[in-house]
């Protein structure tokens, strides 16, 4: 159950998103994921599990333009680079932020007034060129988007801030155009285990965050791993392959049941680790699987 062992996938699956590891979700972060959740609705689709109710009347380009501003002017700095060079091959070279910020907000009116959450697909397959560089910008893609290959969860991805994009199909993992991510939190984790993660993280630096969250999603790799009988790896199932599993799916799958099987790790080799490591990563999984009793996961 190591981290090291965690199959990462084919070369366009990468194990994290490529969000900076935050902290505790901002007011920002959730505010967007509200207000997105409710223009999927209003499409017949499903946004964050743990998002607060919007009335949709309330939703509409201008709603929607609006939110867009807020959650770039918070995170413009962090996020993105304007200098073109090979390292960011999605950089648009001689654009602005102010730039990034109108364009990208331009397609999520249109999209919203076209109905292109209903059918993104063939929303997509209309955008210009000018239009998918811009997307490509936003969410970091080191490809041109190529819209005749896309799933309609990677093309619907495309049309939604990057706090707000969907696991749609439920496989654990996020398709954002050719990209595909592994996220925690993402939008099938339920509120109440999103706040006890949110509650066991706080104050952890960058570097640990990505850490638990690596061990998090080690169960769904190693859950696609295949062994003979002698314990011989065999292969791994790909995203998309019949037999790709995500256990978190399962309507009996245990996040305090998954704590406990690290503590139970962490016992079984705290021989093999450094004091420190082992009394860092004991508390941080007994205070998640505490945490999740608090908030009634």
């Amino acid at each position: 159950m190591s981290v090291s062992s965690v199959y990462s996938g084919s070369a366009s699956t990468n194990i994290l998103g490529s969000s900076p590891f935050r902290g505790p979700t901002s007011s920002t972060v959730s505010h967007t994921q509200d207000v997105f959740a409710a223009v999927l609705e209003k499409a017949g689709r499903k946004g964050y599990t743990s998002a607060q109710s919007v009335d949709g009347s309330s939703i509409s380009s201008e709603s929607i333009a609006g939110t867009w501003d807020q959650w770039f002017q918070e995170f413009c700095s962090t996020r993105y680079s304007f200098i073109a060079g090979s390292d960011s091959p999605s950089v648009r070279e001689g654009k602005t932020a102010t730039d990034l910020r109108d364009d990208y907000k331009k397609i999520l009116t249109n999209a919203y007034n076209d109905g292109a959450y209903a059918d993104p697909q063939s929303y997509v397959r209309r955008l210009s060129s000018e239009d998918l560089s811009a997307i490509q910008q936003v969410h970091h893609l080191a490809d041109p988007i190529q819209p005749s290959s896309l799933s309609a969860e990677a093309s619907l991805n495309l049309l939604l801030p990057p706090d707000a994009q969907v696991d749609e199909n439920r496989d654990g993992l996020t398709s954002v155009g050719a990209a595909t991510t592994f996220r925690f939190p993402d939008s099938n984790t339920p509120s109440e285990v999103r706040e006890a993660w949110e509650a066991t993280t706080q104050g952890l630096s960058d570097e640990d965050r990505m850490l638990y969250q690596l061990q998090i999603g080690s169960q769904l790799f190693l859950a696609n791993m295949h062994f003979d009988e002698n314990g011989e790896y065999l292969g791994s199932s790909e995203p998309g392959d019949a037999d790709w599993v995500n256990p978190q799916a399962s309507p009996d799958f245990s996040y305090r049941q998954q704590a406990t099987k690290w503590l139970d790790y962490l016992d079984q080799f705290s021989s093999q680790m450094a004091p420190e490591q082992f009394q860092r990563d004991h508390a941080f999984w007994s205070n998640f699987r505490n945490n999740l009793s608090l908030f009634g996961a």
